[in-house]
């Protein structure tokens, strides 16, 4: 190799024109992987608070339903839910079907032992696991407790990510919901 080719070869190597172009490159991929981010963790909570309000408002229509059968402690400040059986009084309460409001509020399908909400074709969030407790109100209050029909509700939420990162497992939540029915007159 003559003296000039060599010359030339590290004044090429030594050329700092254009390095420009391959910072440029790496800023923007950095700030692309920041704006995917953001977009995950937004639709991760927006849907995560959709599914909420849904459970929340699930919750509140069974504590609602169960207006035919409160007994009125009003001026006790109390309520719950109990029958009249001639001298005696009976708990009186009726389970709801949490899934089929979900269903209808949130447009899920059953899917075994989940319901699943689509976007298409592919799957938006899956709910599992639903178990719901009715808390009657003491007939008697003894001061302890809240002197309230109260519904409580614990569903889990599972959300496939939007970019489809692989190897990464989909974020799961555990949401609980409480509402209560106190009748205002």
């Amino acid at each position: 190799m003559k003296k000039n080719e060599r010359n030339s070869i590290l004044r090429i190597l030594r050329d700092q024109h254009g390095s420009g172009v391959i910072l440029g490159i790496g800023v923007a991929a950095v700030l692309l992987s920041l704006i995917f981010a953001v977009l995950e963790d937004s639709q991760l909570q927006s849907t995560a608070q959709q599914v909420r309000n849904a459970v929340q408002a699930a919750v509140t229509e069974t504590c609602e339903e169960q207006y035919a059968d409160v007994y009125d402690g009003v001026r006790e400040g109390y309520s719950g839910g109990y029958r009249s059986t001639g001298e005696s009084w009976s708990e009186s309460l009726s389970p709801a079907d949490l899934y089929a409001r979900l269903d209808t509020g949130l447009g899920t399908k059953a899917d075994g032992n989940t319901r699943v909400k689509y976007a298409g074709k592919e799957i938006n969030y899956r709910l599992s696991g639903l178990s719901a407790q009715i808390t009657n109100a003491p007939f008697a209050p003894d001061g302890k407790s809240t002197g309230q029909l109260t519904c409580t509700a614990e569903i889990n939420l599972e959300v496939p990510w939007m970019f489809h990162w692989n190897g990464v497992p989909p974020m799961h939540t555990h949401l609980t919901v409480k509402a209560g029915y106190t009748p205002k007159f």
